[in-house]
């Protein structure tokens, strides 16, 4: 019995980044692993959800990881493990840190050798969650400069444009046709990350027909 006291209070102090299944509705599903707030698009409707401040299409929604996947957050699940934005928050920020780590972009350059763009593919289902990260500007800012425009096309693919003299108007077309068949579209909102972080700065434009 000690033993089993004594496993609890270190799962209790080391549990950051891991929650447990006290929010779950059926007492044999696997418990919840990493939980991360993702970037999704406003055209799902979670039970739990985070305006973005000038956003049209996007909004920011809590997820936990299981054995099957990810799952958004429920009412209850919020409640009973005792959320809140600013805590969701910061453990969203520290697995975004750690995906940054793990992270092998492609940079993409044109004939002169100047870059392009970079792209992000991950089968990480937080990847989104980059964004978040403190450390994203500086990962990148030797290869696309102090200001960054970030386009979530999926879940699993992100794309990183020069902030400052970039070619982002002439790919437009080319990543709206990419967000129409991706398999887990999220936005085409295009996301300003400079030193405050980062802040909506507008949208690929679509045909009326898309």
């Amino acid at each position: 019995m000690q033993k089993l006291q004594f496993l609890a209070a270190i799962l209790v102090l080391s549990g950051a980044t891991l929650i447990g299944t006290s929010g779950l509705k059926a007492e044999d599903e696997p418990a919840a692993r990493r939980v991360c707030l993702l970037f999704e698009g406003l055209f799902e409707s979670p039970e739990v959800a985070q305006p973005l401040q000038g956003a049209k299409l996007t909004q920011l929604v809590p997820f936990y990881e299981w054995d099957y996947g990810i799952r958004s957050f429920d009412e209850d699940y919020w409640t009973e493990n005792q959320f809140t934005w600013e805590r969701i928050t910061a453990i969203s920020k520290r697995v975004a840190d750690g995906l940054l780590e793990k992270i092998r972009p492609d940079v993409i350059r044109d004939e002169r050798g100047i870059v392009d763009y970079v792209i992000i593919h991950d089968k990480d289902p937080f990847l989104t969650s980059i964004l978040l990260s403190d450390k994203l500007l500086e990962k990148f800012k030797d290869t696309l400069g102090d200001q960054i425009y970030a386009i979530c096309i999926d879940r699993n693919l992100v794309y990183l444009f020069p902030g400052t003299g970039g070619r982002l108007d002439e790919y437009g077309p080319s990543l709206v046709d990419e967000f129409r068949q991706t398999p887990l579209p999220v936005s085409l909102e295009i996301f300003l990350i400079d030193s405050d972080g980062y802040r909506v700065f507008g949208e690929l434009e679509r045909d009326p027909a898309g």
